[in-house]
């Protein structure tokens, strides 16, 4: 057996001296693009020796009015009348729980000036001091948190180097609180499904608390319905990709400062081609998506896209915002993004009278059907640091009550605050005022109970949600490599794919050549691609 790479003290020191400074530390993914990466550190581990997945205890006192089909999520149209009470008496103890996770959004008022935050305190029977994170400086922040040795209750784990042995020296073994029957003592959690809960065993044990996502990760391309519909075109007819270029060529109107494209759909088109998610197996054998023939077919759609003047001219250089920005002013007409931007976009629009979106099909490149990707089954994952071990049940209860169902009373506190202060209720559903859109906490980083989609006050919104994650559902296909772990990818992997990417676009922009392709999936093969096939497949072998 490997020996440990963490000592349980890790202090910056012993950090240093085995060489993981914290920038190496900080190299993996941000933290929330992916959660764990593994389940043992160890070795693979045998069908009949992996240890038992929590329970799935589906909470059903609330149905759904819309019932999801193939993976798609349930919706409501209207926040239950009269919501359940999941969650028995006060969970906390009186003591203070720490929190550390990545954030997404400005950050919330502080506690002493947030209504919202203190009425979740009250129910809690515990101060819940969370520390929210920018998300983009989150693996740094966790580096460093470790590296100083001071960590939090619980934690959002970054995917970072080597992280089955930090999390054995560092985190709490949950197993004999969560696995099997014995997570059933906590029903919110019972309800998470167990395709998330893999996300948080490491070394055949569960170490962390998955927040669950399902086809919520998954991309898509959206349409401003409202303003194409009045340009007299149809987006939602694209049987092909001809269908979408002439599309695109139709809707641009660059003297107006009006393009198609906020950025150059190289994901979708792929999707079109049927270009595997992420790996592709056979017989045992892994191929990568990046060494598949069809590549060369996207780099010929999006160079041909990018040529024609229809995707916006500051594509590549774009932040999220930025893109969402341009998208809902109406600059651009067609995006990329994930199913929580249907509402987010529906939320935040300010401008114009009217605002409509909805979502693409996924035709094949020559007609049929696409290949959807699915996201993996959790956002990310949480875990509680060592030395809480006497407090872990109560610790649980907390984590128990964050994690309440939609429809449920405790959903209410966590999500929305203080009724009357933070929100109103319109009929049955709730509707935040302004002080309760500034103070409400997001927690999904950290802990989230499974997806619905839902809009207050507007069914219409949430319907049109529905049927479109409906939709493409059959045509989702996961990763077949998801949750097996290899240490070269968890070294090197967000290394390796970035510098393919931006060698990808660097083609569509024309500073290199279709021809260049080969050779830097070859340089990737050698610089440790074929290493992380290699224990991929092995871990595979042991299933």
């Amino acid at each position: 057996m490997p020996g440990t790479f963490f000592s349980p003290q890790l202090d910056r020191r012993t950090v240093l001296g085995l060489g993981l400074s914290t920038a190496a530390v900080a190299a993996g993914l941000t933290a929330g693009c992916a959660p764990g990466d593994g389940s043992e550190a160890d070795g693979p581990v045998s069908p009949s020796e992996r240890v038992p997945l929590p329970t799935h205890v589906v909470f059903e006192t609330v149905p759904a009015d819309l019932k999801g089909e193939n993976g798609s999520s349930d919706a409501f149209l209207h926040y239950p009348a009269n919501p359940p009470v999941t969650v028995d008496g006060v969970p906390g103890d009186g003591q203070p729980i720490t929190a550390l996770a990545s954030y997404y959004l400005a950050a919330p008022p502080p506690m002493s000036e947030n209504a919202a935050w203190q009425h979740l305190n009250q129910q809690l029977g515990s101060e819940f001091q969370f520390q929210p994170v920018p998300a983009a400086d989150y693996s740094a922040r966790f580096a460093t948190t470790v590296a100083g040795n001071d960590l939090p209750t619980m934690m959002e784990l970054a995917k970072v180097a080597r992280l089955p042995e930090l999390v054995r020296a560092r985190f709490v073994d949950l197993t004999e609180h969560l696995s099997g029957d014995a997570v059933t003592r906590y029903p919110n959690l019972a309800n998470l499904p167990p395709a998330a809960w893999q996300a948080g065993v490491f070394n055949n044990a569960i170490y962390g608390i998955p927040t669950d996502r399902g086809m919520w990760q998954t991309g898509l391309l959206f349409q401003r319905s409202d303003l194409i519909a009045a340009m007299g075109a149809d987006a939602g007819q694209v049987t092909d990709f001809d269908d979408l270029f002439a599309l695109c060529e139709q809707l641009t109107d660059s003297r107006n400062s009006v393009w198609a494209l906020t950025n150059t759909p190289v994901a979708y088109v792929r999707q079109m081609l049927g270009v595997p998610n992420m790996w592709q197996l056979d017989g045992g054998n892994l191929t990568n998506a990046y060494e598949v023939p069809e590549q060369e077919e996207v780099l010929n759609a999006c160079i041909r896209l990018w040529e024609a003047g229809v995707v916006h001219p500051d594509a590549f250089a774009l932040s999220g915002a930025e893109a969402k920005q341009l998208f809902g002013s109406g600059r651009t007409l067609i995006t990329y993004d994930s199913y929580p931007a249907w509402f987010q976009y529906h939320r935040e629009q300010t401008v114009g009278e009217t605002f409509d979106i909805d979502g693409m099909p996924l035709p094949g490149y020559d007609g049929g059907q696409g290949t959807l990707h699915l996201g993996r089954p959790a956002y990310s994952v949480g875990a509680i640091s060592q030395g809480n071990e006497d407090r872990v049940e109560t610790i649980l209860d907390i984590w128990n009550y964050l994690a309440a169902p939609f429809g449920s009373a405790e959903h209410l506190s966590v999500i929305y605050g203080e009724e009357g202060v933070n929100y109103t209720l319109e009929g049955s559903d709730p509707v935040q005022t302004e002080r309760g859109l500034r103070e409400a906490l997001s927690l999904v980083t950290l802990v989230c109970a499974p997806r619905v989609g839902y809009f207050p006050n507007d069914p219409g919104v949430t319907t049109k949600f529905f049927e479109h994650m409906k939709q493409l559902a059959p045509q989702g296909v996961d990763n077949p490599a998801i949750y097996r772990y290899s240490a070269a990818e968890s070294q090197n992997g967000a290394e390796l794919t970035a510098r393919l990417d931006s060698e990808f676009n660097d083609i569509i922009q024309g500073r290199k050549k279709i021809s260049d392709w080969a050779d830097s999936v070859a340089t990737w093969r050698s610089d440790g691609g074929d290493q992380i096939r290699a224990e991929l497949e092995e871990a595979l072998a042991a299933e």
